[in-house]
């Protein structure tokens, strides 16, 4: 399922705030029981390690194979063939290189062209996996993996905001109902998918944030008020998309007023700037920059690509040490809104 995007300044901002509390809230059960669920840091992801270790080595006690042993075991039994194995192997590493290749793509046109190309691929690989999975069936490692996932989720959520009471203790989770589990597993899940890469970026471009960003000067303790071994990995994701924006943003034109509509536009202003710079330094060092003009560009993406030598680069961190802080008009202006 692919990862919804959530572009709206109000809903960046709800987002912004559970990774500054380090939980997210939802509703569960019949009852729509209020939930939290905690944002995994480094030492959560230590443990489960830890787990997926002892779990790998209780399956194969229990006489599951690995998988290496069990795809063997389906190819002698004509369940699978090698021919397949070889195609899903091939169709993943050519999905993998178009999805590689259409980041670096400019122009929408190309992007959806590449986009139709890679849809087929991503079905076939779906469907070759799923029967490679079937005629596989229960491996030491899927067993492994599943009984941590549960483990996460019942680290995850909590009866209170403070995280200090589990929604259920160790015993209440290993008696639970599938379909109480299940609810819980989709739950956490959505949760996760909430904070994927791509709403990262649009969070770390929103003025709200990047103000506040910009006078810490990319300090992680001074942002967070805690040493980066204690953050949470959203949190940590957070401060990667804050540098990558921030550096588009210092050294890019600034987004005309129609831009800051949503995040998103103002996410696709920055990284379009930056993708078409890398193009003209490359045909710089062909020598055809000069005339040089990009196929398949509308109005809106030839307006980005305009050339605009007298536009001025203003570093935020450095404005913001020299002014003591800058306010959300200031930054405002800054951008000629």
């Amino acid at each position: 399922m692919k990862d919804e995007i959530k572009d709206s300044y109000n809903a960046c901002k709800k987002l912004y705030r559970d990774i500054i509390f380090g939980y997210s809230e939802n509703r569960i059960g019949e009852f729509k029981e209020k939930v939290f669920i905690k944002h995994l840091d480094e030492l959560d992801a230590g443990m489960t390690d830890r787990e997926y270790d002892d779990y790998l080595f209780i399956a194969q006690e229990r006489g599951l194979k690995k998988e290496k042993e069990a795809l063997e075991f389906i190819i002698e039994q004509g369940l699978w063939t090698e021919e397949k194995e070889k195609n899903l192997s091939s169709s993943r590493e050519h999905l993998k290189t178009l999805e590689s290749t259409r980041k670096k793509l400019i122009i929408k046109s190309q992007i959806q062209s590449l986009d139709e190309e890679i849809k087929p691929i991503r079905e076939k690989v779906y469907l070759l996996s799923h029967e490679r999975t079937e005629s596989i069936g229960l491996t030491a490692e899927s067993f492994a993996s599943k009984k941590v996932n549960e483990y996460m989720v019942q680290k995850a959520f909590y009866k209170d905001r403070e995280l200090n009471e589990l929604l259920y203790t160790e015993e209440e989770f290993d008696i639970i109902e599938s379909d109480e589990l299940t609810e819980l597993m989709n739950c956490f899940a959505d949760t996760h998918s909430s904070f994927n890469d791509d709403q990262m970026k649009l969070i770390a471009v929103c003025p709200f944030f990047m103000n506040v960003f910009s006078i810490c000067g990319e300090n992680a303790y001074a942002f967070f008020d805690k040493p980066i071994v204690q953050l949470t990995n959203f949190q940590v994701s957070l401060l990667n998309s804050a540098r990558y924006m921030r550096s588009l943003v210092i050294n890019s034109k600034s987004a005309p007023e129609e831009y800051y509509k949503s995040p998103k536009k103002l996410c696709e202003w920055y990284e379009l700037q930056d993708k078409t710079k890398q193009v003209k330094d490359g045909l710089s060092q062909q020598g055809d920059a000069g005339g040089a003009t990009i196929m398949g560009a509308n109005k809106e993406e030839l307006k980005t690509l305009e050339k605009d030598d007298e536009d001025e680069v203003v570093d935020l961190n450095k404005l913001a040490q020299e002014k003591g802080s800058i306010s959300f008009d200031e930054l405002m202006d800054l951008h000629g809104l």
